[in-house]
């Protein structure tokens, strides 16, 4: 699948992939089932989104691992950083550092104990439909507020 305006900075990072993929260190598992991803997460003892490009959004892929019991560590972006930060199931570290990834992976997986999260707060918290009844809320607050305002100016 290509992501919008993804497609180039893919290109620049094959070559560096491919080194890897030679040296038996990278694998693309491609799309995985529901099944399959159910079955993957439970395996890790960490997950890791390092991510340097400022287009990548909101880690939805960590709150699965969050859901599973896999602490993450992710880069400081906007959306990335919101799982561990929100649950407290793992690190940020500042974008495109690799000592202080390295740091946090190992603190991580030395303490785990300490980033240990509720399945079901997880889930209570990330809910779609949540979320959506918070949005809907919010939109209310705002057209309640507007509606005030045209009031007083008519």
């Amino acid at each position: 699948k290509d992501v919008w305006k993804e497609k180039p900075y893919l290109d620049r990072l094959m070559p560096i992939i491919k080194d890897y993929q030679d040296r038996d260190q990278w694998k693309f598992v491609g799309n995985l089932s529901l099944e399959e991803i159910a079955a993957y997460y439970p395996n890790l003892d960490i997950l890791v989104v390092p991510s340097l490009n400022s287009t990548e959004t909101f880690g939805l892929v960590q709150i699965e691992a969050m859901l599973n019991g896999v602490p993450t560590v992710a880069s400081n972006l906007p959306g990335v950083r919101q799982p561990p930060r929100l649950t407290g199931m793992g690190e940020v570290i500042p974008v495109g550092d690799s000592k202080a990834l390295a740091e946090a992976v190992i603190k991580v997986l030395e303490h785990d104990d300490l980033y240990k999260g509720d399945p079901g707060m997880i889930s209570r918290m990330f809910d779609p439909g949540t979320n959506a009844k918070s949005y809907i809320s919010i939109y209310q607050e705002l057209i309640d507020q507007n509606r005030l305002r045209k009031k007083r100016f008519s």
